[in-house]
C-alpha cells in the first residue's frame, strides 16, 4: 500500500485553498459586474438594440430595475454554486480528503449550477418582455434564446450533482468494507 507523500499533500492543500478563494472571489465579482453593467447604463442601450426596439425607445426606472433583477438571478445562482464549490475545496485545504462535507458540497454545487442554467435560458425572454412593455402594439418583444452557456451550466450542474452522489455512495461502501477488515 502506498502512502500519500507529504509534499503532494502540502501542494494539494495549497491549491485547494487557492481554488476556494478563487471561487469566492468570482462568486462576488459576477453579480457585482452584472449590477455595475446595468447601473452604468451600458446594458440598457445594448439590450434595446439587441431586441430591435427603436433607438429612441424610452424606459422607465421600473423596466430597467426589472431587467437588472432578471439579469442578476442567474448571476446570483452561479455565485451560490461557486460558494458551494469553495466549501468542497475547503475540505481539501484542511486535508480532510475523504470527509462527508465535500460530496455534499459538490452535489449542492450541481443543484445551484443547474438552477443558474435554467435561469440563464429564461432571462433573455424576461428582459425582452420587461424592456418592451411600454412599446407600441406590434413592437413588443417576445424573444427566445437558447444559449450554450445555459445548456452547459445545466449539463455541468447535472454532472456535479451526480458525482457528489456517487462520491457519497463510494464513501458509504468504503466505510462498510472497513468494518469487515
Amino acid at each position: 500500500m502506498s502512502t500519500f507523500p507529504q509534499s503532494d499533500a502540502n501542494r494539494l492543500s495549497r491549491h485547494a485553498r487557492l481554488a476556494a478563494f478563487a471561487c469566492r472571489a468570482t462568486g462576488i465579482a459576477i453579480p457585482a459586474f452584472v449590477a455595475l453593467f446595468w447601473l452604468s447604463g451600458h446594458a440598457t442601450g445594448t439590450a434595446v438594440a439587441e431586441l430591435g426596439l427603436p433607438p429612441g425607445h424610452t424606459l422607465s426606472s421600473v423596466q430597467t430595475g426589472a431587467a437588472l433583477v432578471f439579469s442578476l438571478i442567474p448571476a446570483i445562482l452561479t455565485a451560490r454554486a461557486l460558494f458551494a464549490l469553495a466549501s468542497c475545496f475547503d475540505g481539501f485545504a484542511s486535508r480532510n480528503w475523504f470527509g462527508r462535507a465535500q460530496p455534499r458540497a459538490l452535489s449542492t454545487t450541481g443543484i445551484w449550477l443547474m438552477a443558474a442554467g435554467l435561469a440563464a435560458l429564461a432571462t433573455p425572454t424576461l428582459i425582452g418582455l420587461a424592456l418592451s412593455l411600454n412599446a407600441a402594439p406590434g413592437q413588443r418583444v417576445l424573444a427566445f434564446s437558447l444559449s450554450s452557456d445555459g445548456v452547459l451550466a445545466l449539463l455541468f450542474g447535472l454532472a456535479f450533482w451526480m458525482l457528489g452522489h456517487l462520491w457519497t455512495i463510494a464513501r458509504n461502501i468504503a466505510a462498510e468494507n472497513a468494518e469487515f477488515v
